[in-house]
């Protein structure tokens, strides 16, 4: 019909007629690429009154976040940042944008939307998410509860979802941890899969503090995805290469994310990196135990495991860059708890360090603990167990085909629960009582300055292969 119309006209006003059409077609586009912000999620920001807010969108536009402490009251603003996805994420929606929320009031519940403006069209904007911000930085009566899980796919994790977002909504939950493996994987089908990821996340991480760490599959395309979809606490971003480890504090905890993979990636450079900034921090934390006793870490590759997939913690060869690399030191400046995935299981050990069990309970213990949870929902499925378990092993899970998370509670300086929930009926398949009267380096005198510095203060580089020797190597052992 259009091509009719124009046939009865004259070049001047067919002409005129051809800009009105592309305009109204750019003006259409531009809207429905501004209608629905998405894969909204939240993360602590850079100081204790702080919240980041993170959403993607398919046009490059200017957005804010609208907020307030009132769901009809929203009169605060806050600009973004933008930063942009590689070419190659084609079917992404690859402009993704930042906006920290700061001078936020303590133990405040706050509302927020996402709002667009153009020239050409009417303002757009998200729904209304709320979230609440932490109570004043001496306040810690109330329990502080922590959603933990690592290995989550798009499109494979339906239960785990759902049990979480059951969950989240009959108790409170202060964030949700989840230590490496997204999506399978953020940058797959032209980065479609990631978006499709942190779409299905959005319903909790648009209102739970959603803090991370690096994992194997984030690896390709160095990593960018992942620095680009994430935010990090007092970290420029996009979170830098040198910079993919970071702590915060909640209540009476020091977490802590460090990076495994700098012992597996083209980046060997920044393992010492790594190593002397995690010593700072754990160091400064150590001096600060009167206010937060517990110091709890997390990162993807496990140092200890007993399943039977042949792959890093059961496998000597490649086993020794993680433990080697940081086991001594998160040994000797008390590391209460160490947080892991990767494997597609959850196995509890008991305290010990350089394979030896410190003692069979968790009363008091002079060794870490170390917790797998990665049996949120991966590509791969659910791993299934050697024959026997190791002595050091205390709980595997004894089914081979259910997804599970875990939910980690701070009860008081001394009183630490942590739980592992089957997420088919959201009931509890392990609990683990942790009591520690003594919060310190598990080794005595340690120093880490002047001649006889410790041992564990020092960085034991361990050279990386090439990936393509290493993975030759990884096939002939397995």
């Amino acid at each position: 019909m259009i091509k009719e119309i124009i046939r009865g006209m004259d070049v001047i006003r067919a002409l005129a007629l051809l800009k009105v059409i592309v305009l109204c077609f750019s003006v259409l586009s531009e809207a429905s690429s501004l209608q629905f912000p998405e894969q909204i999620h939240i993360s602590y920001g850079s100081s204790h009154d702080s919240m980041v807010v993170m959403w993607s969108s398919r046009g490059e536009v200017k957005w804010e976040v609208h907020y307030g402490t009132s769901r009809t009251l929203i009169q605060m603003m806050a600009d973004s940042t933008v930063a942009t996805l590689p070419d190659t994420h084609f079917k992404a929606a690859k402009y993704i944008y930042r906006s920290e929320l700061k001078n936020l009031t303590p133990a405040t519940i706050y509302f927020y939307k996402i709002v667009s403006r153009s020239n050409r069209n009417p303002e757009t904007e998200s729904s209304v998410f709320s979230f609440k911000t932490l109570p004043e930085d001496n306040e810690h009566d109330a329990i502080s509860r922590f959603v933990v899980y690592g290995d989550m796919g798009a499109r494979m994790s339906d239960p785990t979802r759902a049990a979480i977002e059951t969950f989240r909504k009959n108790t409170n939950v202060d964030a949700i941890l989840h230590v490496g493996d997204f999506a399978y994987d953020l940058d797959s089908d032209g980065g479609q899969i990631g978006d499709i990821f942190m779409n299905e996340i959005q319903s909790f991480a648009a209102e739970i503090p959603y803090m991370t760490a690096p994992g194997n599959h984030e690896i390709p395309q160095n990593f960018e995805p992942y620095r680009i979809r994430f935010s990090t606490p007092n970290t420029s971003w996009p979170i830098p290469l040198d910079k993919m480890w970071y702590s915060f504090d909640v209540g009476l905890v020091h977490f802590i994310s460090y990076s495994t993979e700098v012992y597996f990636a083209n980046n060997e450079e920044h393992v010492c990196g790594q190593f002397q900034w995690l010593l700072q921090d754990l160091i400064a934390a150590n001096k600060n135990r009167d206010k937060r006793p517990w110091i709890i870490a997390m990162g993807h590759r496990p140092m200890y495991c007993s399943n039977n997939d042949g792959d890093d913690c059961t496998d000597a060869f490649m086993r020794r860059w993680v433990k080697t690399g940081l086991e001594p030191l998160f040994n000797a400046q008390g590391v209460d708890l160490v947080i892991e995935a990767h494997e597609h299981s959850y196995e509890r050990l008991y305290p010990m360090y350089n394979g030896e069990v410190e003692r069979f309970n968790y009363t008091n213990p002079r060794a870490p603990v170390h917790i797998i949870s990665g049996s949120a929902g991966s590509l791969e499925g659910i791993d299934g167990w050697s024959e026997s378990a190791k002595h050091w092993s205390a709980f595997r899970s004894s089914e081979k085909d259910f997804q599970s998370f875990g939910i980690l509670e701070i009860h008081n300086r001394t009183h630490l629960l942590f739980r592992q929930n089957n997420a088919k009926d959201n009931l509890v398949v392990d609990e683990m009582w942790l009591k520690q009267n003594k919060h310190e380096p598990f080794v005595e005198n340690v120093d880490c300055f002047g001649r006889f510095a410790h041992a564990s203060c020092v960085c034991e580089f361990v050279p990386k292969l090439n990936l393509t020797t290493f993975n030759l190597l990884h096939f002939m052992v397995n």
